[in-house]
């Protein structure tokens, strides 16, 4: 069906108004997490509900549109610093911008687990994870990073950094980051578990742990 001059101010207009309904969401979900309200979220961007429900059915697709920018954010610095001379600068550069990211944007943190079966999420993160693969292999090949590290290592080492700063206990995530980084180095490294501990290992491990009261 043609386009007709009626209907396309009404389309830019919606576009405009998605675009700053996800940019007040970047910063008020980063700030507040899930606590932030679909109101709350319409007095930042400037619009009123209607128009975010509109743009949005519930507040789950906002967050899930911002994850998804934040993992094309990160996809764009791998591929940059990909370019980098020196590839264990390169490599632990982007570890560093990642791991902000989880410490900065609480919505982020809380939602990622949930959110990655979402077919937007999950292409984004594995854009990005192809991205960091890229670059683990030049620093293993410069000889700089243990050569068992593997892309999909990397959110779980990152996930320990939103917890702590979650925890609002003054834990420094920045110290817990650069012990990761250290520990990525191939410099004494020394090899991974081939696999996980079973449930008797486990049992093994811990046999003589006290039984509550």
């Amino acid at each position: 069906m043609p386009t007709t001059t009626a209907t396309r101010p009404r389309r830019a207009d919606a576009e405009r108004n998605r675009a700053r309904i996800l940019a007040a969401a970047s910063e008020l979900f980063a700030e507040r997490g899930l606590d932030a309200s679909m109101p709350e979220l319409a007095e930042r961007a400037g619009v009123g509900v209607g128009t975010v429900y509109r743009a949005f059915p519930d507040k789950e697709h906002v967050v899930s549109a911002v994850i998804a920018e934040r993992f094309r954010w990160l996809a764009g610095e791998v591929d940059a610093a990909i370019a980098c001379d020196d590839p264990w600068t390169a490599f632990t550069d982007v570890v560093w911008k990642a791991a902000a990211l989880h410490a900065k944007d609480r919505a982020f943190h809380q939602c990622l687990p949930e959110a990655l079966d979402l077919p937007e999420i999950s292409e984004a993160r594995r854009r990005t994870l192809d991205a960091f693969q890229r670059l683990i292999e030049r620093a293993q090949a410069a000889g700089a990073l243990r050569p068992d590290v593997v892309a999909e290592d990397i959110p779980m080492l990152l996930a320990g950094i939103g917890l702590s700063r979650a925890s609002g206990k003054g834990v420094s995530w920045e110290r817990h980051l650069a012990l990761v980084i250290d520990g990525l180095r191939a410099e004494g490294a020394h090899p991974l578990p081939r696999k996980p501990l079973s449930r008797a290992q486990l049992d093994a491990m811990v046999s003589e742990l006290p039984c509550p009261h």
